[in-house]
């Protein structure tokens, strides 16, 4: 198991043991603790809460491409990253169903890649999730995803009704409720 990265009042731990400003939700932090891909890369969540999530990554030399630009494959993972903590800061386990991503510009070796993710909508067991990863101020790419919560073998829903406080049932055929959680009028999670 991984060692907690995170502090009791769901605050992370960056690499050199600091604790970040951001909260994490509880479900995000069980997802996080065996999470090999993330570690694989390097990845730091900031912040996972209420529909929202801050990741980044530093562009190492072994993500580099042979056009000397980070490999997009590597920005769709970081993009991915954050759309899954913001999805999953509502507690039922919700998975990546569809995802398109427009890459904007090229990101390079050394680059410090930060991901913001918000929750858009939910209708049914389908959510919506946009994802920005910047350097600095430049768009490096958006990302749109689309989750699905995972329903267990019996064809219930794994948990709750619905993750989105608020809103309707979870069932297919309810109309969609937009998510606006607090701070959503932002561009950025601080």
């Amino acid at each position: 198991m991984t060692p907690d990265l995170f502090t009791s009042d769901g605050h992370h731990r960056d690499d050199a043991g600091r604790v970040t400003d951001g909260r994490v939700a509880e479900s995000v932090r069980r997802m996080l603790s065996e999470d090999r891909t993330r570690e694989l890369l390097g990845i730091q969540v900031d912040s996972a809460a209420d529909g929202r999530a801050r990741a980044r990554m530093r562009v190492r030399p072994d993500m580099v491409n042979g056009h000397a630009v980070v490999h997009g494959g590597l920005v769709f993972a970081l993009a991915d990253t954050a759309f899954a903590c913001a999805v999953n800061s509502f507690g039922p386990p919700v998975v990546t169903a569809s995802a398109d991503i427009a890459f904007r510009r090229p990101g390079h070796l050394g680059d410090d890649l930060i991901a913001e993710a918000v929750t858009r909508s939910w209708q049914g067991r389908s959510v919506i999730c946009e994802v920005t990863v910047r350097r600095g101020d430049d768009v490096i790419a958006e990302f749109s995803g689309r989750g699905v919560r995972i329903v267990a073998a019996d064809g219930k829903p794994s948990a709750g009704s619905d993750p989105v406080p608020g809103s309707s049932s979870g069932r297919a055929g309810h109309e969609e409720r937009r998510v606006r959680p607090a701070g959503a009028d932002t561009d950025a999670v601080d």
